[in-house]
């Protein structure tokens, strides 16, 4: 289905459905892409592919549009795709697709699961929608094929703590069971639903924490699928799934910036692009005008399928999209409580010129924004996060514990000894040991890079100025084995972010902490004494007052900062992960984090 609110969005589609149509080889009867590299699942590699849920989405797509030619071109892709779903119960791959075409299930490192959902949720709208003007075999093919996934799903059983493929896996199995007549699936589907309903109702909050790329997903899944179900109870629990969504979103929408506040369990890009834009205004219809519809370009930044359902803002939320911001509370989550020591909060604060957000405690997994600041204004954006980089890549064993009191944080940085190099758990670190030229915390920063001002104003300090706002960040203690740690300011022009097959280009300004550069080497974090770093970050207004100069000391093994009622402490020495979470320790006016917000 297609849902227009005005003639301009007629003419966006049009231009969406163009880019999909230059992107469709008639040849393969496929959607190509570009894979570059640092993707995860496929070992391909800068070459062109052709994607098997993107194909399944451009046919669905196709139908809807309904052109001369679109529902032919629909049925030839649903022919080449659709068998080339695993469909042996016997396989641990039974029920899934591969990504593309040119590689194997069997070729895949590894294979991806979730493409039973994404896979099976386009399946089920063209089977609902236009099952009635496919060919009789092609439409059995599909009935069988969403079968398989939901199968897969049921095997599979993902619990709660997947954010979306936990909702999407429900809509999938529930969508299938009632529009199928299977009641097997309808009866999974709601025992799924109501756990996955407690958990994340019971919480506040998705387990995902304010990740722009998957809320958005929970709200487009939940708005494209809930037509296809008739239960009423079913019903009224996906209402509230949704309205904890936009709960989220409206909380951490930055009125001057338009960008969405920090920190971010997953993100794709580092800064929101018209796209949010798009969605804010036309899910308050156009109450607000946020972006030109006309705008050049526009089109480009919207994925296939965005006309597709219509999501709507629940009332409520409307006005954190209306009024400015004004000096916010500040706003804690936690979103994991099975065990004490494994919590994990949240910390954001929002003034009217810029924001701050950190996690308790966390990773430097690429699509993990555990410390960020924006600044600026909506048409000049500016972003700063805090990395820690392996040969120029965000080092997923790299570790941090932060504590935030409005617009300030003390972080301490360590490495874990048994955890991933680029993923949390698709590419192990082995024997604590990686091979890099350069290893290196940063604070980047991105964006309107000209409307910002860097300075070192000693060996450990700096300052970073703009029109509203003035940052420090200081450095009172870092090592790095037997390494000559050294501070600089570093800038790039044509930066290339890439993250999760997205990729942004653009200049950066950097503050590093370079705890190794030169030749390619073994790293042992176990050989080690110490590899830690800590680190005090501060905004006030320009003619504001800095906090007094944060301390450091490493004592029994552990490093400490302090500043102010701040305090943040961790193994000095590289660890396990499991045991910096254990041991490392955030604090408050003299309260610990855990007992402050648990």
């Amino acid at each position: 289905m297609l849902y227009f609110k005005n003639e301009k969005e007629k003419k966006l589609y049009e231009g969406i459905m163009k880019k999909a149509d230059a992107d469709y080889d008639d040849d393969v009867k496929m959607m190509r892409e570009w894979r570059g590299e640092n993707g995860y699942h496929s070992q391909l590699v800068n070459q062109y592919v052709h994607s098997t849920n993107a194909s399944l989405g451009y046919a669905y797509e196709l139908m809807n549009c309904g052109r001369e030619g679109d529902v032919e071109r629909a049925v030839q892709i649903l022919y080449k795709v659709v068998p080339l779903q695993d469909t042996n119960p016997d396989n641990d791959t039974y029920g899934i697709w591969s990504y593309f075409v040119e590689e194997s299930l069997d070729e895949m490192a590894p294979p991806d699961w979730n493409w039973a959902d994404f896979c099976g949720k386009r399946l089920i709208q063209i089977y609902v929608e236009f099952g009635d003007s496919l060919p009789c075999d092609l439409k059995q093919m599909i009935r069988e094929a969403i079968i398989h996934a939901c199968n897969s799903i049921i095997r599979r059983n993902m619990g709660p703590h997947y954010t979306n493929i936990s909702i999407m896996g429900t809509l999938v199995t529930l969508a299938a069971g009632e529009n199928l007549r299977e009641a097997y699936l309808v009866k999974y589907a709601k025992e799924r639903l109501k756990k996955l309903y407690e958990f994340n109702i019971g919480h506040g909050c998705y387990q995902e924490y304010n990740s722009p790329s998957y809320t958005w997903v929970v709200i487009d899944d939940i708005a494209s699928m809930v037509c296809y179900i008739k239960d009423e109870e079913c019903l009224k629990l996906f209402a509230d799934l949704n309205d904890l969504a936009w709960r989220c979103i409206a909380e951490h929408y930055h009125f001057k910036t338009r960008q969405w506040a920090g920190p971010h369990a997953r993100f794709y890009a580092m800064l929101e692009d018209d796209q949010l834009l798009m969605r804010v205004q036309r899910s308050l219809g156009y109450q607000i005008n946020l972006v030109d519809l006309e705008k050049e370009g526009l089109a480009s930044q919207l994925p296939l399928g965005f006309f597709s359902f219509d999501s709507v803002c629940p009332d409520q939320f409307k006005k954190y999209f209306v009024t400015p911001n004004s000096d916010a509370d500040i706003d804690a989550v936690y979103v994991r409580s099975e065990e004490r020591e494994k919590n994990e909060i949240a910390v954001c604060r929002q003034a009217e010129a810029y924001t701050l957000g950190s996690f308790y405690k966390s990773t430097f997994w690429n699509q993990r924004r555990n410390h960020l600041s924006y600044f600026g204004t909506q048409e000049q954006p500016v972003y700063c996060s805090m990395k820690c980089l392996h040969d120029g890549y965000d080092y997923s064993s790299g570790l941090i514990v932060t504590a935030q009191k409005g617009m300030r944080t003390v972080s301490v940085i360590g490495f874990g000894t048994n955890g991933g190099d680029t993923h949390c758990n698709l590419d192990m670190v082995k024997d604590a040991t990686i091979q890099a030229s350069d290893v290196r915390i940063r604070f980047e920063i991105g964006g309107a890079v000209d409307t910002v001002e860097l300075e070192q104003t000693d060996d450990r300090t700096f300052l970073m100025r703009m029109e509203d706002a003035l940052l420090r960040v200081q450095f009172p203690y870092a090592r790095y084995g037997e390494e000559p740690v050294h501070f600089q300011i570093t800038e790039e022009n044509g930066h290339a972010n890439e993250t999760g097959g997205h990729k942004e280009v653009h200049d950066i300004k950097c503050i590093d902490v370079v705890l190794y550069s030169g030749e390619k080497k073994a790293h042992c974090f176990t050989d080690m004494a110490e590899c830690c770093c800590a680190v005090s970050f501060e905004i006030v207004p320009n003619n504001g007052q800095f906090h007094a100069e944060a301390e450091a000391i490493v004592c029994d093994g552990r490093l400490r900062i302090s500043q102010d009622g701040l305090a943040a402490e961790a193994p000095a020495a590289a660890c396990r992960l499991e045991d910096f979470v254990q041991n490392a320790r955030a604090y408050r006016d003299g309260r610990e984090y855990q007992d402050i917000y648990l």
